[in-house]
């Protein structure tokens, strides 16, 4: 078996290459640090495209802070300081595999579309309507919303931080409400069936 040149690589593979020529990980920088994901690069598949990518930006991340850290003169052969660095670079955010963001935007697309869905139908009750009618357009209502504003954005974050931040984001502004609504529907319902 010949050795490829870097061109028939394939791009996770060029990443993976990139990644083992570092400095910082040829002198075992990234393993004394126990930075995530760069620490042990021999588990990572080179087909986990979107991962190698995150793992690019936290190399260069953690390169710049441990140039950082030796222009102030801290001595980053030092294990216990790498460990130091190694927790800095880590607070950044723990990388996330593609399907764990996917995955969490279709928990997210699933939670709108259902929340929407009951809320459809409680207004459904209250105009004496059919509940399931209106519960179809809810859940239209939030199948829409959700593919437009919540899953194309938390399906291409790459921290679980940031996933966490978007969820939070959009459950604030999307889920919140509607279940402000629901409960405004809740009681013209009950309001409706004492009294008319």
């Amino acid at each position: 078996m010949g050795i490829e040149k870097f061109e028939d690589l394939s791009k996770g593979e060029k990443i993976l290459a990139d990644l083992y020529s570092r400095p910082n990980c040829m002198n075992g920088r990234y393993g004394a640090g126990q930075i995530f994901g760069l620490s042990n690069l021999s588990e990572v598949k080179s087909d986990d495209v979107f991962f190698l990518e995150t793992l690019k930006v936290r190399a260069d991340s953690a390169d710049k802070i441990i140039a950082e850290a030796k222009s102030q003169g801290k001595d980053i052969d030092d294990p216990k300081a790498m460990k130091e660095l190694g927790e800095q670079i880590n607070a950044l955010g723990k990388p996330i595999h593609r399907s764990e963001a996917v995955m969490t935007a279709v928990w997210c697309v699933l939670q709108l579309i259902v929340s929407y869905a009951v809320v459809g139908g409680i207004w459904g009750l209250v105009f004496k309507k059919s509940f399931f009618v209106f519960s179809l357009f809810g859940g239209i209502a939030g199948l829409l919303v959700s593919i437009l504003f919540v899953a194309p954005v938390v399906a291409f974050q790459r921290t679980k931080q940031r996933i966490q931040d978007i969820v939070f984001g959009a459950s604030s502004l999307l889920f919140v409400p509607v279940i402000y609504i629901g409960v405004l529907g809740l009681i013209a319902w009950i309001i409706r069936l004492i009294f008319f």
